[in-house]
């Protein structure tokens, strides 16, 4: 006699409990050791369909937690929705999902693991261009949590001062090196005599101390000296500071400036500090000549 036994016709893709729980021990080997995806898949679809869940091919698995002792894994088969797989390092696992509880694999939770159908596997790290636009454009319609308009226009503010600083220093260091030569008009004698040597040790005889190397007259001039001697008028105490400290020329008082303040005492005191210096001058060489006809 023939004895027939007709099963499940699953019954055949059934495994033991060892058999279960070397496959979970194998995917829990294979995340931590980064096997190969492929390998790792075929394992979770012999995993899932020894639980009656249908698992035609593995299409993207993703290792969504992750403990030194668990790890868990959301599962896309093709033509079903998602799975849920919890494998642990003692053999346990558990399989959940398939009817729509969990939600769709998110490309921003972790790496994406995508098997095509030839069997090439590829690995999805971040968002796709499309999803990234798509969220660009919704920060900029909320708002946005930091707008780069405004850091584009410090930059720029902060280039022009940086810029106009450097032109500034060139200028004088340009100046500094010494000018072309140019033709002058013959000033009047006034204006000649503002910038004479005599005026300034006259003013300077009778000034005060207002600064290190800086001298105040009461007409309203700052007499500065520099590094190299030189010595300079201003109107301003800043910037006579500022020659005496570097020797850099800003804002010097002008001739015309000069002519409209009250300096007559000042000149009438050179002119007569000149007078004297010529009687001086005369009287010796007088005295030069009787000498030479004795």
């Amino acid at each position: 006699m023939l004895v027939v036994a007709v099963g499940p016709a699953n019954a055949q893709n059934r495994l033991d409990s060892n058999q279960t729980i070397q496959l979970a021990l194998d995917i829990y080997s294979g995340i931590q050791r980064s096997t190969l995806p492929g390998s790792v898949a075929i394992k979770i679809k012999k995993l899932l369909e020894s639980r009656t869940y249908r698992c035609t091919r593995v299409s993207e698995y993703q290792v969504f937690y992750q403990r030194p002792n668990l790890a868990t894994l959301k599962v896309k088969c093709s033509g079903n929705r998602t799975y849920g797989l919890t494998v642990a390092t003692n053999g346990y696992f558990a399989v959940y999902g398939g009817d729509g509880m969990l939600a769709p694999i998110n490309q921003r939770d972790a790496v994406v693991y995508s098997i095509a159908a030839e069997g090439d596997v590829t690995e999805i790290t971040g968002i796709d261009l499309q999803l990234g636009k798509q969220e660009t454009e919704a920060r900029f319609a909320a708002g946005g949590e930091f707008d780069y308009l405004y850091l584009g226009l410090i930059v720029l503010v902060i280039a022009a001062l940086v810029g106009g600083m450097i032109a500034v220093f060139i200028r004088q260091w340009r100046k500094k090196q010494g000018r072309k030569p140019r033709q002058r008009m013959k000033p009047m004698k006034k204006f000649k005599m503002a910038t004479s040597s005599a005026l300034k040790d006259q003013l300077l005889l009778e000034s005060k101390r207002s600064a290190k190397y800086v001298h105040y007259h009461a007409c309203g001039i700052y007499i500065a000296v520099g590094k190299r001697g030189k010595r300079r008028l201003f109107l301003s105490k800043f910037w006579a500071k500022i020659y005496a400290m570097f020797s850099l020329n800003f804002y010097e008082a002008t001739e015309m400036q000069l002519a409209t303040l009250d300096l007559q005492s000042v000149y009438k005191a050179v002119e007569l500090a000149a007078e004297r210096k010529a009687l001086k001058e005369e009287h010796v060489a007088v005295d030069a000549s009787s000498d030479d006809g004795f």
